[in-house]
């Protein structure tokens, strides 16, 4: 067994130093949430079964503590946490075992696409050994998450806190692009003709948040980095590229250290290069990327700054978005087409015939054609640092957005936080339409809302500083 994957499953029985009054304190933990093979493989609209494992699955756990106040960030190796079935019963759980209020925790999902299905929607095709497995691995899903907290809470050791923002743009693209005939196509094809460009930028920041102990050894360290984590592909169950570049940081700082690999607002954003013919995906291409991210986390150490940690605050709002209006025979065909993408052999729906499908049934079913209930949620520590937390897969111009408004130097925003309500585009987008714009759950703006309530807590954060002094 690996030295790291030992760490893993024991760093959080070693015993801590003392603690003193007005530190910052740092806890953290880590389950193992590796599915059994068999167990289908997320990312998809179909049944698509795991054929084996090429590197575990974990939960990541940092719990903050400063002078009374909590807050902990979670990030799972799964594809999405939507907030009934996962993150409610989860913070539920975590209350019971820490204390810790719903709202003080930020549950994030990496999103590898090599990791497990989440969606309910899809399980519902599972049949027989199949749905057991599922519905076995995700019954116990909220009670592992719910143990990494509670190990990260019971282990708190004094910490000293820096921030630092790297560059990489060689490993990430906008992946929607505007076509000859005028159509806008996300993934269109590498060497495609008929490409005339990308519709949107890229976010080339990587920010790096690191924790010691005031004697320098390495705590843990957070990266954010806006690239969809599907570079891994296969039916074999992997956490894809931040799992090597956890790897690799543990070899340089010793496997004590924990990586806390967010995902970045990235709805538009993956590892396709089309101006190549190289392969763009495989466990290569995920080696590839977790190498350079390594790389330039360790550029980052070099230029660290310590960061004031007084105080420690969170804000949470929910943000009614509004949905489009289905009618009964919409909802039906809707249900047929779905029925049919279930059925083997040929005939089945186009593509975003189903993925609007999907849409329809998520809106009408788990939404009932209400507003969207989406929790925006803020963490703050000291007057320069700040994580955000919006609940869907949203366009990277929106953490953009977040960002340029935010009163905090370092401002994180964490996308497919406390649920998955599939892609939020920007309201440009709509218009154009493609893919993202069919598996839109809610209406054009809906982003802009968010951007503005996470504007809003952020400044609200920030002022309640010039209060305290």
């Amino acid at each position: 067994m690996r030295l790291a994957t030992l760490f893993f499953l024991s760093i959080c029985f070693l015993t801590a130093p003392p603690l003193r009054a007005g530190d910052l304190r740092l806890g953290r933990g880590a389950v193992k949430i590796t599915p059994p093979v068999g167990m289908p493989m997320g990312g998809g609209f179909t049944i698509r079964l795991s054929t084996g494992i090429h590197d575990d699955l974990y939960c990541k756990a940092l719990v903050l503590e400063k002078d009374g106040a909590k807050a902990a960030m979670v990030a799972c190796d799964v594809e999405s946490l939507h907030r009934p079935w996962w993150v409610d019963p989860a913070r539920q759980a975590i209350r019971s075992a820490t204390g810790l209020r719903g709202h003080e925790v930020m549950l994030l999902a990496t999103h590898s696409h090599s990791g497990p299905e989440m969606t309910p929607l899809v399980l519902e095709g599972a049949e027989g050994e199949t749905a057991r497995i599922a519905n076995e691995y995700h019954a116990a899903l909220p009670g592992k998450i719910a143990e990494a907290v509670r190990l990260a809470e019971s282990n708190l050791t004094p910490a000293r806190v820096w921030a630092a923002i790297g560059h990489e743009d060689s490993i990430s693209f906008n992946r929607r692009f505007l076509m000859k005939d005028g159509s806008v196509r996300m993934n269109p094809g590498q060497m495609n003709p008929d490409i005339i460009k990308p519709m949107g930028p890229i976010d080339p920041d990587l920010a790096v948040v690191y924790f010691d102990s005031p004697d320098s050894k390495p705590l843990a360290t957070n990266v954010n980095f806006a690239l969809h984590v599907t570079a891994f592909g296969g039916s074999q169950f992997s956490a894809d590229y931040p799992a090597v570049m956890a790897r690799l940081l543990g070899e340089v700082k010793g496997p004590e250290m924990l990586t806390l690999f967010t995902q970045g607002a990235s709805g538009n954003i993956n590892q396709v290069n089309v101006k190549t013919r190289e392969r763009q995906s495989g466990p290569a291409t995920s080696a590839r990327i977790g190498t350079i991210l390594a790389a330039d986390v360790l550029k980052a150490y070099d230029s660290l700054q310590p960061l004031a940690t007084e105080p420690l605050q969170v804000r949470s709002e929910t943000v009614k978005l509004p949905v489009p209006e289905f009618t009964a025979a919409e909802v039906e065909k809707a249900r047929e087409v779905v029925a049919r993408s279930r059925k083997p052999g040929p005939g089945g729906p186009a593509f975003l015939d189903l993925v609007h499908a999907f849409t329809v049934l998520n809106v009408t079913g788990r939404h009932l054609s209400k507003p969207i209930d989406a929790e925006v949620q803020v963490i703050t520590l000291g007057d320069q640092l700040a994580w955000v937390g919006l609940p869907a897969e949203d366009f990277v111009e929106l953490g953009m957005a977040v960002k340029l408004a935010s009163p905090f130097r370092y401002t994180i925003v964490n996308e497919l936080a406390n649920d998955m309500l599939d892609y939020i585009p920007d309201r440009r987008a709509y218009d154009q339409g493609g893919y993202e714009v069919v598996t839109a759950r809610c209406t054009a703006g809906c982003g802009e809302l968010l951007v503005d309530t996470a504007r809003r807590l952020l400044v609200d954060a920030h002022r309640g500083l010039s209060l305290r002094r």
